[in-house]
């Protein structure tokens, strides 16, 4: 790009006029790049005459103004006036116009200067202006109306490119026509925010007169009056509390605001005339939460003396909208039937892609959101006992303490005989307290010695951790319990704010919440659902399941409370002993993680049962190959794959069924949708057609009984059995796996190290440069031996084994997970170095070594050669002149003229030699 010093007077002018018109809120365009709908001024817009007006104009596809741009020096007289005026009286016959034969506003500017004409004004005069006028003050100059034209260009700045799209998305959905929008989202990505910058925009520059904000439970309600209040992406710049009326419906006039925030139910009490009362919000959201955990209630009936306008509303913002506000409470949306909706939820349910049409404005899963380092990866921390897995006993003559639930009362009674009780009862009818015992036992173990080994063990700052549990009764006792067990740790007893409750009875909440966020001595928090979904506790690193989940919607809700991410000063404010935040834990005492949990998209026309694996493979077989089933196939086999790839105790079975078959589950996944994605297959015309390719995709799988048994077997999942009491039967990442795991890969080493370029030059110690298509091939045929030979897994599992210290921590950041660590991986695997250490440590060392050792000395321009192919070099392998001419041609072309063809490519081995030493 040109640099302002050799720009044109007219150029440098017309820079500054697009930034005065994208301040105002235009988008600058050349004519080829038009879009109907949006408000754009058109560079070089064509006139009558073959002649080109420097800017026109649009909104709504109807020219509303022309812009002559002169130089800073011209003084835009009565001459550029008239030009510009013959521009507005002869437009093109086939541009939209607001008044016809004649665009209305004219403006002469030079980058410094702006002078304004209203030409719908005889009387009128050029006057001098301060800023562009935006779209919503041309409208308003000439007396024009548009439902979204006065829209202004969306400022990138700031904004993620999620939330950036999403808006960008609505509002073409809004101009389209389309009043039902669904943004996918994933937890941490900013949901909040992209309402607030929505309702803003249309309170601002549309019709729109009040919007509800209907919110998934109360304690949200409170944080999001808080985030709309403060949000201050505004025009000047003002908090949107100074500008609309922000209310939390509370009372019946708080329906009246400018933006209302609400839970559906408090909705319907208002909507149908019921009293609003001011009872405790916090056991009403957990209320909520345990009947949607039920079978699904009836649809409530609105009735006919309804107290509020079908039009009360524009604009309806559904958070976290995958709720039963499409079962249960959908009359209540449907009342409001005019209102703009837009939807809201990282994971979204069959009814809300029902209820939305389909119309999915953004999607954005938490996978792109780990690598667009918004939010950060889990790993899974299983803890299993006896009385967990299997249940226990009761014997006859022990002391059974009960308590009641309604009041608390409690009695105790000696057990006239024996009493059985299966895992299933756990913590509901039953509180075995040394389970609990166990299993936070377990945990505190686990602490220091596998989750977090590099921290200095201070007790006083373990990770901060939020436990789920069953219930208000349950999580009373795990407090307690949490207590007991830490206390061996702390001999001046447990400080006070260690582990609290945030449950219904446990008072303020938000309260809690915050102290969560920001108080050193909270550590432990122990919740039944307050903090299950929307709430934002980033220093949170671990996340406990102390009660199953079967809703695969609530369980991804409930695991995304740990998984955002913060910096490293900021998470070592609450927690010293930290060094960063680049994983979570969920710590799994119950298999929530193995138990299947599976929502598929709707099937179109309505409502269908939903198939379960056994069911999905009997339909198959008879030639059902619709595009359902197969989604479902794939998702069942990615499930099972997943369950069972790293499992400590049954990847075994996965392994038989990959040996006995010949293909892993997950291959048959990814089969399929490569298929889906790309549209390859052929229409579903029904199974008494032949749907041979269809069929082709999923043979030889389907034909095989003995394949399709042992998926069956492995998706059902397998349990130790053992008669022993109480007691850990498995917590941690099992070092028998990763010992299997380095014996599998050292063979496959073993086994190639003849046929692998890579491998046996390094096995021979051979003065030969190990290149990046090398390495790529080395790679590529590791993961095709199996999927989980990848680089940052195989130094794990060396790293798990590792007694000495001679295995650097993968996780550090000197350790950067480059393709050249493959070396390094392979040298320890061979005994050829005592240490396993990343390529990346050492680097700079050895690149001044290089430099040092050199028999001459290198200009500054050739060091800055050699550093950009040494990061090169060191990241991906010993590359050749050839292959640096396709990566980076300009570095290429800039090698060979500072050093000539032949001495750079000798340069090039050299510094490979010292770059690719042992670190």
């Amino acid at each position: 790009m040109e640099t302002d010093n050799n720009l044109l007077p007219e150029q440098k002018a017309r820079l500054k006029i697009d930034k005065q018109l994208n301040r105002a809120g235009w988008d600058v365009v050349s004519r080829d790049e038009y879009i109907p709908g949006h408000a754009l001024a058109v560079r070089e817009g064509l006139m009558q005459g073959n002649t080109e007006s420097d800017y026109l104009l649009f909104i709504d596809n109807k020219a509303i103004a022309v812009i002559e741009a002169k130089r800073e020096e011209n003084e835009l007289g009565e001459d550029v006036a008239a030009q510009a005026e013959g521009y507005c009286t002869h437009p093109q016959s086939w541009y939209g116009l607001w008044t016809r034969d004649l665009i209305p506003l004219v403006y002469l500017a030079n980058g410094k200067k702006i002078l304004f004409k209203n030409l719908l004004d005889p009387d009128s005069d050029y006057v001098e202006l301060s800023e562009m006028h935006s779209p919503k003050k041309m409208l308003r100059l000439t007396g024009q109306k548009s439902p979204y034209g006065a829209l202004p260009r969306i400022e990138r700045k700031g904004l993620r490119d999620c939330q950036f799209k999403a808006e960008e998305a609505l509002e073409d959905s809004l101009r389209a026509g389309r009043k039902k929008n669904l943004a996918v989202l994933a937890t941490g990505s900013g949901k909040t925010y992209l309402a607030c910058l929505a309702s803003y925009r249309l309170l601002n520059y549309t019709d729109t007169r009040r919007i509800l904000f209907l919110v998934d439970r109360n304690n949200l309600a409170r944080q999001t009056e808080s985030e709309f209040s403060l949000f201050d992406r505004t025009e000047k710049n003002q908090p949107m509390s100074n500008l609309y009326e922000i209310r939390r419906l509370r009372h019946e006039a708080d329906a009246n605001g400018d933006i209302c925030i609400s839970t559906i139910q408090k909705l319907f009490a208002l909507l149908t005339g019921q009293t609003l009362t001011d009872g405790n919000e916090d056991q009403e959201d957990e209320q909520y939460t345990a009947d949607e955990e039920k079978t699904a209630e009836e649809k409530i009936d609105l009735g006919n003396d309804l107290k509020l306008k079908p039009d009360h509303f524009q604009f309806i913002i559904v958070d976290e909208c995958h709720r039963s506000i499409y079962g249960k409470w959908k009359a209540v949306l449907d009342y409001f039937k005019d209102a703009v909706i837009l939807g809201l939820t990282a994971t979204p349910t069959p009814e809300a892609y029902s209820f939305f049409n389909n119309n999915i404005i953004e999607q954005y899963t938490y996978d792109d959101s780990v690598v667009d380092g918004v939010n950060v990866p889990a790993r899974i921390y299983r803890i299993s006992t006896q009385v967990t897995e299997h249940g226990g006993q009761i014997q006859k003559g022990k002391e059974i303490r009960e308590t009641a639930r309604a009041k608390g009362k409690q009695d105790s009674y000696i057990a006239d005989h024996t009493v059985e009780y299966g895992s299933e009862n756990l913590d509901r009818s039953i509180v075995n307290v040394d389970q609990i015992r166990t299993v936070l036992a377990a945990y505190r173990d686990a602490i220091y010695n596998d989750l977090y080994p590099s921290r200095e063990p201070r007790w006083e700052y373990i990770p901060k951790t939020l436990i789920f549990a069953k219930n208000d009764y349950h999580a009373g006792q795990i407090v307690a319990m949490a207590k007991e067990v830490f206390a061996e740790k702390f001999p001046k007893g447990v400080p006070e704010r260690f582990v609290q409750k945030i449950t219904y009875s446990s008072g303020d909440s938000n309260a809690l919440i915050r102290a969560l966020r920001t108080d050193k001595e909270f550590r432990i928090a122990v919740t039944v659902t307050l903090v299950a979904t929307g709430t934002d506790v980033k220093p949170l690193e671990v996340v406990m399941f102390m009660k199953d989940v079967r809703s695969d919607t609530l369980y991804t809700q409930m695991k995304g409370r740990g998984c955002r991410t913060i910096s490293d000063d900021k998470l070592k404010e609450v927690t010293p002993n930290a060094d960063g935040k680049d994983c979570f834990y969920i710590v799994d005492a119950v298999g929530v993680t193995e138990h299947e949990k599976y929502i598929p998209k709707p099937a179109p026309g309505g409502k269908k049962k939903f198939l379960n694996l056994e069911q999905v493979l009997e339909h198959l077989a008879h030639n059902e190959v619709s595009d359902e089933n197969l989604v479902l196939l794939r998702d069942y086999c990615a499930t099972i794959s997943n369950r069972y790839e790293n499992h400590p105790l049954f990847r075994r079975h996965l392994e038989e069924f990959i040996h006995q078959f010949g293909y892993d589950p997950r291959s048959l996944a990814e089969k399929i949708n490569t298929a889906l994605s790309t549209q390859s297959l052929p229409p579903y015309l029904g199974p008494s057609n032949a749907n041979t390719a269809r069929m082709n995709l999923i043979t030889p799988f389907i034909m095989d009984l003995e394949a399709r048994r042992k998926l069956l077997e492995l998706q059902k999942g397998y349990v130790v059995t053992t008669d022993d009491s109480d007691r850990v039967l498995y917590s941690g990442f099992s070092k028998e796996s990763a010992r299997t795991y380095i014996r599998n890969f050292e063979k496959y080493l073993d086994d190639h190290k003849d046929s692998l370029e890579a491998l046996r030059i390094i096995y021979n110690a051979e003065d030969t440069q190990i290149t990046h298509s090398m390495l790529i091939e080395l790679r590529d045929r590791l993961l095709m031996e199996n999927p989980q030979f990848r680089i940052k897994q195989i130094w794990k599992n060396y790293r798990l084994l590792d007694t000495a210290g001679n295995v650097d921590d993968p996780d550090d950041k000197e350790n950067a997970g480059v393709l050249t660590d493959l070396i390094q991986i392979v040298r320890y695997a061979y005994k050829k170095t005592p240490k396993l250490t990343g390529m990346m440590k050492g680097y700079s060392q050895r690149l001044n070594l290089y430099y040092g050792q050199h028999q001459r000395t290198l200009t500054a321009d050739q060091m800055k050669v050699m550093r950009q192919i040494a990061d090169y070099v060191i990241r991906d392998g010993a590359i050749s002149m050839g292959e640096l001419n396709e990566v980076n041609t300009d570095l290429w072309r800039e090698g060979v003229k500072q050093f000539g063809p032949s001495v750079l490519k000798e340069e090039m081995n050299t510094l490979a030699k010292f770059i690719l030493k042992a670190a």
